[in-house]
C-alpha cells in the first residue's frame, strides 16, 4: 500500500492537538512526511485532512476552504429566539476579527466572511445554551466569533465546537484514528485493504479550481519546470485570468496547480505567449 501520494480524513477527538494527531498518522502509516490543513485547536473536534508523501506539497490549495462548524455558544443572560437570531444577523456577512493571544499568527485586524449563522436549538434545562451553525472563511476564529456577539448582549463565550466541513470534505468522509489502525492492521495481517482504500484520498480529488488540460506530448518538459504556453495546450474549462487552475493532461492525469495568465475567452483569440504560470508541479 503506497501512502506516498495520499489525504486522509480524519475526526479529531478533543484534547489533542491537530499536529499531535498528525504525527501519530504518520507513525501509523510509516510515511515520510505528513501535515494538516487547516488546525484546529485542542478543545475543538471534526474534519482534520492529513495529507502523506508528496500530498503534503498541496495542503496549501486544500486548506483555505470555506469551514462548516457546529457549536454551543453560552450567553450570560437568557435570550430568547427573536433576540439570538437578530444578533446571528448582525455578524453574517463581511466582519473583522484579532486573532486571540493564544493565537500563533500576527495580532492585526483582519476581515472575514461569514456566510451564515443558524439557530439549531435551545436547550431547555439551560436556555442560556445555544446550538448554532455556522460557516466561515477560512481563518475565521469562531471563539472570537461568540465573545463578538457577546458584546452586544452582555457577555456570551463558546462552550462546545465542531467543525463538520472543510469546503467539499464534509464528517461522512471522516474516519477516527482507531478506524486508521485497524484498516492498517487488516491490511498487514490479512492482507484486506478494503477498508484501507476507503480513507485514502489522491490530493486533487479535494483541489477544485477550473481545469486546463494539456497534450500529452508537452508533460515531460512541464514536469521539468517549463512553463504552459499556448502550443502545451488542449482546452480550458471556465478560466478566469489570474485566477488559480488545475492543471491535468488530456487523458485526465493531474500534473499540479497554477495560475492563469488568460480566461478561457481570451485563448480562443490567442496564437501564442503564456496560458498558465506554474505553482506546483505534482507528476
Amino acid at each position: 500500500m503506497d501512502f506516498d501520494n495520499s489525504v486522509i480524513i480524519i475526526n479529531k477527538p478533543p484534547k489533542i492537538i491537530s499536529h499531535e494527531l498528525t504525527t501519530w498518522v504518520k507513525k501509523i502509516t510509516d510515511s515520510k512526511r505528513a501535515g494538516h490543513a487547516g488546525t484546529l485547536d485542542p478543545q475543538v473536534s471534526g474534519v482534520l485532512p492529513i495529507a502523506l508523501g508528496k500530498a503534503t506539497k498541496l495542503l496549501t490549495y486544500i486548506a483555505p476552504k470555506d469551514k462548516i462548524y457546529v457549536g454551543i455558544i453560552k450567553f450570560k443572560r437568557i435570550l430568547n429566539r427573536e433576540e439570538i437570531e437578530k444578533l446571528f444577523q448582525k455578524f453574517t456577512g463581511e466582519i473583522e476579527q484579532t486573532p486571540p493571544k493564544q493565537s500563533a499568527v500576527r495580532k492585526v485586524k483582519r476581515k472575514r466572511k461569514v456566510y451564515y449563522i443558524k439557530f439549531l436549538e435551545q436547550s431547555k434545562e439551560n436556555p442560556r445554551l445555544v446550538l448554532f451553525e455556522t460557516k466561515v472563511d477560512a481563518g475565521t476564529y469562531i471563539r472570537v466569533l461568540c465573545e463578538q456577539i457577546g458584546k452586544l448582549c452582555g457577555g456570551a463565550r463558546m462552550e462546545e465546537l465542531r467543525r463538520i466541513a472543510v469546503g467539499e470534505i464534509t464528517e461522512q468522509q471522516a474516519f477516527t484514528i482507531y478506524d486508521l489502525i485497524d484498516a492498517i492492521w487488516l491490511w498487514k495481517n490479512k492482507n484486506d485493504t478494503s477498508k484501507l482504500e476507503k480513507m485514502l484520498h489522491k490530493p486533487e480529488e479535494f483541489i477544485s479550481y477550473p481545469k486546463v488540460f494539456i497534450k500529452e506530448s508537452a508533460i515531460n518538459s512541464i514536469a521539468s519546470g517549463a512553463q504552459i504556453m499556448y502550443p502545451a495546450v488542449k482546452s480550458l474549462e471556465n478560466v478566469k485570468k489570474d485566477g488559480l487552475v488545475s492543471i491535468y493532461s488530456e487523458n485526465g492525469k493531474f500534473v499540479g496547480v497554477g495560475r492563469a495568465s488568460v480566461s478561457s475567452e481570451d485563448f480562443k483569440d490567442l496564437e501564442t505567449g503564456l496560458v498558465v504560470k506554474l505553482e506546483r508541479v505534482h507528476i
